[in-house]
């Protein structure tokens, strides 16, 4: 059976292409290189001072205990959407350290937690098992690590800036020396006409103002960047011309609620120069040892737009900041759990059915699905909006269908979508397998919404809605 393994270049490339997001050229040819460079087990043993029985020992037994807690908690190993269900249902009833491990272990498994032992072989093929378990291993190990340092610090982001919001009203304020004001000034006017009744000495002055307020409240001085934005973004008008401005801060911390794709011309301009200006307020501040600046980037996720604007519109080659490396937004959840491509199945397209009871070679499926001929690019278009439509009831359908009813399941899918053509027999068994394999993603689809919310919940970050629950 087919089985792609996430940590492997080549494999992971393919893995996005099947999952809809095209591979650039340039990536094929970097995986390669780094595969042509890449060291055996023994050598990575040998440069890492380790001993590959030692390795191994270790190995095995942090997958005994990884399936022992599982176990503890009632979770399943190796039924991988109900163990990601369970998972958000226990990190919201009750979030915890220890969950928060299995969250990340979860996550970064590249096979050797989650998949099945493989039954007793040979010697050598013994060997070569073993080795994918040393190998998987080291790689888990460094993978996890850094996942679970980022999810600690977003963690650790989300108490500072509840702290911060907590500012519901303006503090007394701070007698400072507010020296950063004319550089805050010429970047606002840098940037922004000043508004018709506006005035530089009023901007000025309540520029000063609200930095003494900052200076007053060790929470607030620690965002005194985004304060201002705020200010400056949200309360424009006023802060340019109504001279001793008194803001009730809960407004400043409230989260907006725009919708990015609306406008999008006048929109697209203005979020480009509202991103322009918080980068260089956050230049203006970087050196302040009482500034936290990852925090600032953190908070403006939280409470504006521009971090789903900066995501989808413009986070590759995007040519409007003073740096490209001064976007230093901290990766969401999403893009945690995207990126590690988790996967309901542990043998990928080797748990095809309707593949694999055909008898099917991969290939030709691909083959397929990427024609030419308008009628079978028509009907696969149809087949996948129809299963869109209805993905709720089809992935509970999908969960608990055997291999009699899978047939029944996607003949039913294929006569509902509406075709309007003749299928041959040669043809039905690849809309068949295709369908399967929708399926397949719409339960990764749901699955990764679960992780989603686990780690949302496991890193006390805010949510804006919750996925269909799926029985």
């Amino acid at each position: 059976m087919l089985k792609l393994d996430r940590n492997d270049p080549l494999d992971r490339m393919l893995l996005k292409e099947l999952s809809g997001n095209p591979v650039l050229f340039d990536e094929w040819l970097d995986a390669m290189d780094e595969l042509a460079d890449e060291p055996d087990c023994e050598q990575i043993l040998r440069e890492r001072g380790l001993d590959r029985k030692a390795v191994l020992r270790e190995a095995q037994k942090y997958r005994a205990d990884f399936r022992a807690r599982l176990a503890e908690r009632e979770l399943p190993v190796y039924d991988r959407f109900t163990l990601c269900r369970q998972l958000s249902e226990l990190a919201k009833a009750a979030p915890d350290f220890a969950l928060l491990q299995i969250f990340c272990e979860v996550l970064c498994d590249p096979g050797f937690l989650l998949d099945h032992e493989p039954e007793a072989v040979g010697e050598e093929e013994q060997e070569e098992e073993d080795e994918q378990v040393i190998l998987q291993y080291l790689s888990f190990m460094e993978e996890w690590d850094e996942l679970f340092q980022t999810l600690l610090r977003r963690g650790e982001l989300a108490g500072k800036f509840a702290e911060a919001a907590k500012q519901k009203r303006s503090p007394r304020s701070a007698d400072c020396a507010a020296e950063r004001k004319d550089e805050v000034f010429r970047c606002f006017t840098e940037l922004y006409d000043m508004p018709p009744k506006g005035d530089g000495r009023i901007l000025l002055d309540n520029l000063v103002a609200y930095m003494q307020i900052a200076a007053a409240s060790p929470a607030l001085r620690s965002v005194e960047p985004l304060l201002l934005f705020r200010l400056l973004t949200r309360r424009q008008s006023y802060m340019c011309g109504t001279p001793d401005l008194a803001v009730d801060l809960s407004a400043i911390w409230k989260p907006d609620h725009n919708k990015i794709d609306a406008d999008n011309g006048r929109n697209f301009r203005q979020y480009r120069t509202n991103l322009q200006l918080f980068t260089r307020l956050c230049q203006i501040y970087e050196r302040d040892s009482q500034v936290d600046i990852p925090l600032c980037w953190y908070g403006l996720d939280q409470i504006t737009v521009l971090g789903d604007f900066y995501r989808k519109e413009i986070s590759k080659g995007w040519e409007y900041a003073d740096s490209e490396t001064d976007l230093a937004f901290i990766p969401t959840i999403e893009e945690l759990v995207e990126d590690r491509l988790f996967s309901c199945f542990e043998n990928g397209q080797g748990d095809n059915v309707m593949l694999n009871d055909s008898g099917l070679p991969l290939k030709d499926l691909l083959r397929f699905q990427s024609s030419t001929d308008p009628i079978v690019i028509s009907a696969l278009e149809r087949i996948s909006d129809y299963m869109n439509s209805h993905a709720l009831d089809l992935t509970k359908a999908f969960l608990h269908a055997d291999l009699s009813e899978m047939y029944s399941l996607c003949r039913t899918i294929l006569e509902k979508s509406c075709i309007r053509c003749s299928i041959s027999a040669h043809e039905l068994p690849f809309y068949l397998a295709s369908i399967n394999e929708g399926l397949m993603e719409l339960q990764d689809y749901f699955a990764s919404q679960y992780l989603i919310l686990t780690g949302y919940a496991l890193t006390d970050t805010p949510l804006t809605k919750s996925p269909a629950r799926i029985e």
